[in-house]
């Protein structure tokens, strides 16, 4: 038996502690394990607690639940350097000669934004180019 269950950000990093309603009525408690992480899309398994074998209604099967973490859509600034010090990341910051580079803040992808025309580095003009040649027309930059 498959069941999906959403957690929080929070939850992922510290520990989930939920009951569930099993398919006989019986409440169950899950949690894991102190300091073990729960990733996205994690698959966990609770022995013996899944559905009947058929033939054989004394004997279980396993639950198996798929984690779907929802993140914040955004951290408020002052909490950042708590975070900072709180969970491990990369200890070097970019060099003082990349301090020079131009920055750009990344945006929310848009489906209007797609490069319609790429496809893996190569340049699909040419058909279109040979197309238009002789008619006219100017040639295409």
């Amino acid at each position: 038996m498959l069941i999906e269950h959403k957690i929080t950000l929070h939850e992922a990093l510290t520990g989930v502690n939920f009951v569930l309603t099993h398919l006989d009525g019986t409440k169950i408690r899950i949690k894991n394990a102190p300091g073990e992480v729960i990733k996205p899309d994690d698959l966990k398994t609770v022995p013996d607690k899944g559905l009947p074998f058929h033939k054989q209604p004394y004997k279980f099967g396993n639950l198996f639940i798929m984690f779907k973490v929802t993140f914040p859509e955004s951290i408020p600034a002052a909490q950042i350097a708590g975070l900072k010090a709180a969970l491990p990341g990369p200890v070097a910051s970019p060099d003082d000669a990349d301090m020079e580079a131009e920055t750009f803040l990344l945006s929310a992808f848009a489906e209007a934004q797609r490069n319609t025309k790429a496809a893996g580095g190569t340049q699909d003009d040419s058909d279109e180019e040979s197309e238009h040649a002789g008619h006219g027309e100017g040639q295409r930059v």
